[in-house]
This record gives C-alpha cells, sequence and structure tokens, in this order.
C-alpha cells in the first residue's frame, strides 16, 4: 500500500487526510483478523478510501455499482495514477467480508449494493424509526372537530368554489398528523399555512399543546418568527383568537440550539433519554437539515411528539451529507394533492364540505402526511414560469423566455432577463451603482436597510473572477469614501458568519454600518419586535460584506431584485456544485426581478445536471408508506 498520506495523495487525486486515516484505521484492524487474506487488504483500502470520499462529498453511503469497474483518482497527465476497482461481484464479496469482520466491531454495514460507515447507517436507521413511529394519526373526537370547525371560518374562506384550496387540504388533514410534510414552492404560502394550521390544533386540544418552531440557521430561524407573527396579526382584532395565536407565537430557535448542541462536539442535550418538552415540533427549511441533524432531531423527541416538516424540495440540499427532505417525499411517492385514504377524505369533507371532495385510494390505511401547497400566492409571472421550468429540466423554455437586458438596467428590471458576463464587465461599476447607491444616498436607517434589502448580488462560489470575495471587494472599492475595501463607512452591508447567543446574532445574519444620534459608526440589526438595534462594532462577530453572498448562504432570504452570477466553472470541483437547484435556489430568492448573468451554454449544462446523493433513504422507507405503520394508536 502507501507509506503514509503523503505518498498516498501522490498517487491518488482528491484525497484527503481523513479519507487515509479512516481507511488506514480499519486496515490496521484487518490485519488481526485471520480469515481476512493479505493479498485483499489493499483492495479493502481503496475501497475504504472511496466510501470516505463518497461520504465527504454529500453521499450516505458509497454505492458499488458506481465504482465496479471504475478506475477512481486517476492524475492527468501522470500515467499509472489512480486506482482500478474490481467488478461488481468482486466488490460485492469485499464489502460483505468488510462488514462482517469480527476486528471491525460493526463499523461497516452492507446494504444490497450500498456501503455504509455505521455512523450514516445509524442516522438512517433513526430516521426511519423516528418516522415509523408516527405514521398514525392522533384519533379526533367529536368534541374537538366542533372546536376546529367553529374555528375555520376565521381562518380561511368557506365560500363554496370549485377551484380546490390546497392549504385548507393541508391544515385539515395535518391537524391530527403525527408526522407531516408541508412542501411547496416560493410564495405558495406554506407559514401562512402553518400559522393556520397550528391554531387549528391548539383549537382541537383546547390551547394546552406546547409547541416549539425551529428551522436549521439563525437567519431562517428569525424569519419563521417574523412570518408567523405577521400570519397570526390577523387575528389581533379578536380577543379568543389573540389568545389563541399568543400560544403560537415565539422566538424560533435554531435546530442546534433546540437540540443543545455543543459549539464542538456532537452530543445534544436533548436527546432520546432527556426529549424535547414539546407536544409539537415545526420545522422550517427543511431541505438544508442534514442526515446527522435530522437524526439527532429525531432522537429528540418524545413518544407523543408530533413533527411537521416545512420546504422546498427543489431547493438545493443540505451542505453535509443526506437529501432527507428529497429521499422521503420520493419515498411517498405522492402527496395529498393527488389522493388520499377513505378516513382522510371523510376527515376532510367534514371540516371542509364548502370545498370540492377529495380523490381517495379506496385505501383505509395508508398514511396521508404529504401536502404540496401549488398555487403561489406572491411569487408569480415570468419569475414563477422561469422556477418551474428550471425545476422541470426544461433549458428549452427557459432560455427562451428570457430577454437580454443591459446591465445598466439590472436595479430596474421586472421578471427574469440574461446578461453576457462580458456585459456586465463593461458596465461593472455603473451596474454597480445603480444597485446599491441608494444604500449610501439614503436619509435614514429605516431607508438604508430596505434599499439594502432591496437588491443583492448572488453567485455559486466564494473565490474566483466572479466569486462572493471578489464581488464584494469590487463593489466595496466604489461605494467606501476612501476607494478601499476592509474598512467602517456608512451603508456598509455586513452578514454576521458566527452564532453569537449572547448578543443575539446568528450566522446568516444581515446588518448594515450606520451613524447613530452622535455621528458614531454602529452596526444596526432589525430585531424580533422590527425595531432596530445597535451593536458597537467592537463587538460585533466574525462578519463579511455583504454585497454578494454565496447562493448557499442566501437560502432563506428573499429580496426584490437579484443579480444571479452563473460564470463557466473554474474546474471539475466547481463544475459538480452548479447543478439545477443551485440555480432553482437562487433565482427564486427574487421576488420582483432576477437577472442571470452567464452564457446559454452555462446555464443550459448547470440545469442538466442535477444533485443526486447517494443514500438509502429512500429505499427504507417507501414499504412504510404502502399501509400505515404499526407506530403509535
Amino acid at each position: 500500500m502507501y507509506a503514509g498520506f503523503s505518498q498516498c495523495s501522490a498517487a491518488l487525486a482528491d484525497i484527503e487526510a481523513i479519507d487515509h486515516y479512516f481507511a488506514q484505521t480499519l486496515c490496521d484492524l484487518l490485519k488481526n483478523d485471520a480469515a481476512w487474506p493479505t493479498t485483499e487488504l489493499t483492495s479493502a483500502f481503496h475501497l475504504l478510501l472511496a466510501l470516505s470520499v463518497s461520504q465527504r462529498q454529500g453521499n450516505a453511503c458509497l454505492l458499488l455499482d458506481d465504482i465496479a469497474d471504475q478506475t477512481l483518482f486517476d492524475i492527468p497527465d501522470k500515467t499509472g495514477s489512480g486506482w482500478h476497482f474490481a467488478c461488481l461481484p468482486a466488490l460485492l464479496e469485499i464489502a460483505q467480508s468488510l462488514a462482517q469482520s469480527p476486528v471491525l466491531h460493526g463499523k461497516l454495514h452492507l446494504l444490497e449494493h450500498r456501503l455504509y460507515s455505521a455512523r450514516y447507517w445509524q442516522f438512517e436507521q433513526d430516521i426511519k424509526a423516528g418516522i415509523e413511529a408516527r405514521l398514525l394519526p392522533v384519533p379526533l373526537d367529536d368534541t374537538q372537530y366542533q372546536r376546529v370547525a367553529a374555528l375555520w371560518p376565521a381562518l380561511f374562506n368557506t365560500q363554496s368554489v370549485d377551484e380546490q384550496d390546497w392549504q385548507q387540504v393541508a391544515t385539515a388533514l395535518s391537524v391530527n398528523q403525527r408526522f407531516a410534510i408541508i412542501s411547496g414552492g416560493p410564495g405558495t404560502g406554506k407559514t401562512y399555512t402553518i400559522a393556520r394550521l397550528l391554531m387549528a390544533m391548539q383549537a382541537a386540544w383546547d390551547g394546552k399543546l406546547s409547541i416549539m418552531l425551529t428551522a436549521p440557521t439563525g437567519k431562517a430561524a428569525q424569519r419563521l418568527s417574523e412570518s408567523i407573527d405577521l400570519a397570526l396579526s390577523t387575528f389581533m382584532g379578536n380577543e379568543p383568537l389573540a389568545r389563541l395565536g399568543d400560544k403560537i407565537r415565539q422566538q424560533a430557535m435554531t435546530l442546534h440550539r433546540l437540540l443543545g448542541m455543543p459549539r464542538w462536539g456532537i452530543h445534544c442535550r436533548a436527546n432520546a433519554d432527556r426529549p424535547l418538552n414539546a407536544d409539537v415540533v415545526v420545522v422550517d427549511e427543511s431541505s438544508m437539515i442534514d442526515l446527522a441533524l435530522m437524526a439527532r432531531l429525531f432522537r429528540a423527541l418524545g413518544p407523543d411528539t408530533r413533527i411537521i416538516l416545512v420546504g422546498d424540495p427543489n431547493q438545493l440540499p443540505s451542505v453535509e451529507a443526506g437529501n432527507v427532505l428529497g429521499d422521503i417525499l420520493a419515498a411517498m411517492n405522492k402527496s395529498a394533492c393527488d389522493s388520499v385514504s377513505v378516513s382522510a377524505a371523510a376527515q376532510f369533507a367534514r371540516l371542509c364540505p364548502h370545498l370540492p371532495a377529495l380523490a381517495n385510494t379506496d385505501k383505509q390505511d395508508e398514511p396521508d402526511c404529504h401536502f404540496t401547497l401549488i398555487n403561489a400566492q406572491r411569487f408569480g409571472g415570468d419569475l414563477a414560469d422561469a422556477a418551474s421550468a428550471i425545476s422541470a429540466g426544461d433549458t428549452h423554455t427557459l432560455v427562451r423566455s428570457l430577454e437580454s437586458v443591459k446591465s445598466k438596467a439590472v436595479a430596474d428590471i421586472e421578471g427574469v432577463a440574461m446578461c453576457e458576463p462580458q456585459a456586465l464587465e463593461k458596465q461593472f461599476a455603473q451596474t454597480a451603482k445603480a444597485c446599491f447607491d441608494p444604500v449610501n444616498q439614503a436619509g435614514s436607517l429605516s431607508d438604508a436597510i430596505k434599499a439594502l434589502l432591496n437588491v443583492r448580488w448572488l453567485t455559486p462560489f466564494r473565490q474566483g473572477e466572479f466569486g462572493a470575495i471578489a464581488l464584494n471587494e469590487r463593489i466595496e472599492t466604489l461605494m467606501s469614501p476612501t476607494g478601499t475595501a476592509g474598512q467602517f463607512y456608512r451603508g456598509k452591508p455586513i452578514m454576521v458568519v458566527e452564532n453569537h447567543y449572547s448578543m443575539r446574532l446568528f450566522n446568516g445574519d444581515v446588518g448594515i454600518v450606520w451613524p447613530a444620534a452622535n455621528g458614531q459608526l454602529k452596526a444596526w440589526f432589525t430585531a424580533d419586535n422590527g425595531a432596530f438595534r445597535a451593536v458597537p462594532l467592537t463587538r460585533l462577530p466574525r462578519f463579511e460584506t455583504v454585497y454578494a453572498m454565496t447562493i448557499h448562504k442566501s437560502q432563506g432570504s428573499e429580496f426584490a431584485q437579484l443579480l444571479l452570477c452563473l460564470p463557466e466553472p473554474p474546474s471539475k470541483q466547481a463544475a459538480a456544485i452548479c447543478t439545477r437547484e443551485l440555480v432553482y435556489t437562487g433565482l427564486t430568492r427574487a421576488k420582483r426581478g432576477c437577472v442571470l448573468v452567464t452564457t446559454t451554454e452555462t446555464l443550459r449544462t448547470a440545469v442538466a445536471l442535477q444533485q443526486r446523493r447517494k443514500t438509502g433513504m429512500k429505499q427504507a422507507l417507501a414499504p412504510l408508506f404502502q399501509g400505515a405503520s404499526s407506530g403509535n394508536s
């Protein structure tokens, strides 16, 4: 084999120290297994390398079919580099021997053709167990039905209509679910629906439910709180409804804080032995949650705790391994928009007699857990059409619909348009000033923050000519009074990049540098109540300038207008992240207009490439959704 990591990385491309350590550690253990042939150690070492690399790339496992009879890790222009893997039957034999070796003590698992480390295998098992235990709904008695029915006219329009109202469908059928997913694209009213669902649940249980709101990032948690608060504000004039809303209204927490995860470490304060004290947990932006974090969440749920996942499955999957929301929905293979069980159809007819009846499956016990919101309430026109074309991979329709635009018109664009990167380069200063001068020229802090939220530049990358770092430096030299980057000045936009709980600042929070009444520059952020609060510049946690930001960082945010840079990827690794999901996520941050700075060919390539992560979640969960589990009743 190799004398060490240096020799290994010199012979194999894309190998990191953690990959070598993982493979070498297990192979050292295998040397103590008398049944393990020494001649097979080299093959086992490279198979373990491939498993570690696969997990590092966001997969939960290594699919042996992908590497069978393939040469991996080859270095361009270096003869003899890389490693050629054996045919599939031989790989399966090695993988089976690894999984069964007594000296590895269950550190590896083989399921069909998927090789796992024990850690990721356990994560999938914990999520499966958590869902399986919650597939049967909580029965509602007549009194509970009456309470919900009495509240319904205050929640929704109850006039008879011919067109289905999927927000009412989701609410009526989720009100007694132990596990539910409410999915939908931008502007379909997911948070609006959640607010009304929680009102209905509180009504059914006489206001006695303990509810927790959470999201994967500080920014997403803040927006969830704000959106729920806004949705509940419509009930303020009705005292009984307002009191019910007060039992829902709260400051959402990040998942890490909810679970009590330490900054360094993996052991949560909330776990199976010390579960969360909650009857209902609502999780927003669920597409961003990785396999490990979702498993820890399910471990922390008490046996009677219900969970509602909310998100858009077409967005980017989590940064870390897994694609949990997408896998769960793929396993379900249908939404209640398509058909429901007989019992669910009866419940809907009882709560919503004013709406068209739902088609049923003729199955009494089929779980009704997934509800798709279809009709966009605030996201329509060209933006919605472009988003639909992207999610469908329809590059022909997408490209045909894009109008060419002069870069100076970016700040005024409505709908979706495209300009070549060279066109932006020629008028970079003019474009940047058109976008961000309103921030510097604002007459008040309120106007400055409003102007800042009006426009943002997004990019897939941090590095490179069109990466977030370079774009911010270039724009800042134009905006800064001194013509240099890195200094504080009136109107400088900043984004916090680490949580600071005592300061109530979280990763992703965006603020602005602005003078206080005494003229001293401070950083200003929007507080939970909508007021502005000042933070001394010397007390800021780590932050970055944020005229431009990566698409990953933009998740959970919205802007009136966007300039979305999609440059030609500078490397094979960079090309791998320029996917359909990334373009969709970037575009759907816009509320009014978006200019794609790209070439037709780059756009076609990105939209054609889907991010498909290797996991076993779909295969594990699919049997559960063919009929109700034997979970709690």
